[in-house]
């Protein structure tokens, strides 16, 4: 294989690293308020703040902000995957393609069985 080929493979390579890191990482730290957000935890915050009617509603409020900004997100990772996804699969050969669309469906199947969710949603 050549250097440039390696360098360019090492490269999307490292892309795909991050961009699967970057995911984990915001799918447990940033979870409240989420997608996989506890569907109790406005009334987890209520109880252990003793939030009253006019905080609730604000804590509501920004839940629901960042929700949706993190949707956003998503829907952005989602489409840079898909992007490197194609310009890898340009790289190989038509053996390699096929495989390597059985690798992404046994990822992208693993994915959804760990959280729970389909990881091709958008």
């Amino acid at each position: 294989m050549k250097p440039k080929t390696k360098t360019i493979l090492f490269i999307l390579l490292s892309f795909i690293l991050g961009i699967v890191c970057g995911w984990f990482i915001q799918d447990r730290l940033f979870r409240w308020g989420g997608p996989g957000a506890p569907p109790d935890f406005q009334k987890f915050l209520t109880e252990r703040l003793h939030l009253d009617e006019h905080q609730i509603a604000q804590v509501d409020s920004l839940l629901e902000v960042r929700r949706q900004q993190m949707d956003m997100h998503r829907k952005q990772v989602f489409a840079m995957r898909d992007t490197m996804r194609m310009e890898i699969r340009r790289v190989l050969n038509a053996d390699q393609a096929k495989l390597f669309d059985e690798i992404l469906q046994e990822k992208d199947a693993r994915d959804a069985k760990i959280y729970g969710r389909d990881s091709q949603k958008k």
